[in-house]
Order: C-alpha cells, then structure tokens, then sequence
C-alpha cells in the first residue's frame, strides 16, 4: 500500500499495513524514523492506497507524489487506486494503530500474482534500508530481486527497477 499523510505538502510512502481482526476495522503499521512518522506525530489523515503499479512503489518509495498523480486529493486517492482506506492513527512506540474511519473499492480488478512485481517490492525494501547504510548483505539480496525482474518482470516492473539501480548506485 501506498500511504499518503500531509503536514506542509503531502508525503507519499510505501506502507506495510497489518491487519488485526477479522472485520479489517483495526491495524498497525510499523513507522520508522521519516516524514510518514513526523506527520502521524502531527497528527495528519493517515490514507492508505492498495496499488498494483510497481513504478508507483519505486517513486514513492524514494520521492513523494506530486499533485499530477493523484485523481483525487480529497481523499487522496492516487491514480490507478483499486481501493483506499481512511485511518485514525495514534502512534504507540515503533507502531501506529490504526483504526478504519472510511474506505472505497474503485476498481474491482483482479492481479495474478507475478513474481517480478512481488520482487521490486522485496527491492525496495532492502534499497529504503540500503541508502541509509550500505550494508553489503543488503546489496547481496537487491542484485537477487534484479535477477527475478529481470526474469520475470514486465516493462512496469523494468522501469521500477532502473529507479531502484539509479537511487542506491547498484546496477
């Protein structure tokens, strides 16, 4: 998922949401240190998007979204969105819990699963975590999503992937 948060301009970011109960009205998401936390601290709409475009994670992952992206900045919904969650979101040490407000399926489409979208994903995980430390075990794993994209990925998952080689220097 990508959510999007707003203190001075809006903060897009890639998002692991962690749903606590069956009926999907409570969840946590684990927030580092970053301008997502910041703006939660501030007390900031905390949306997230469900998005299938790989490119989108890879730009948001390192860069926010400007204005062009969205198809709605009320909520924000981003461009291409299958659905979008509105939380309440109170920070409780590492976590923000999560408490659904509002949602809205747009587009009902369905996704095989790809083994190239999953690997950007797994990508930028280790590349958000990579450019802070350049630890070596991590470029190991990224040159391994590459191979995996490379295989088994299509145009979108590609470009994702030269953004991921260009933001941490690892071709």
């Amino acid at each position: 998922m990508i959510v999007v948060t707003k203190a001075e301009r809006l903060n897009t970011a890639p998002v692991g949401i962690i749903v606590e109960d069956e009926n999907g009205a409570k969840a946590k998401a684990k927030l580092y240190a970053s301008h997502t936390r910041e703006n939660v601290e501030k007390g900031s709409f905390f949306v997230a998007n469900i998005i299938k475009d790989p490119l989108i994670f890879a730009i948001s992952a390192f860069d926010d979204l400007s204005e062009e992206y969205f198809e709605s900045l009320d909520p924000p919904v981003i461009k291409g969105s299958l659905a979008y969650c509105e939380f309440e979101a109170k920070l409780k040490g590492l976590f923000a819990d999560l408490r659904l407000l509002n949602g809205k399926i747009i587009r009902n489409e369905l996704r095989a699963v790809n083994r190239g979208f999953n690997a950007v994903i797994e990508a930028l995980v280790h590349a958000t975590r990579y450019v802070k430390n350049r630890d070596p075990e991590l470029e190991k794993k990224i040159r391994e999503c590459y191979e995996i994209i490379e295989k088994c990925g299509g145009e979108r998952e590609m470009e994702a992937m030269d953004i991921i080689k260009e933001r941490t220097g690892i071709y």
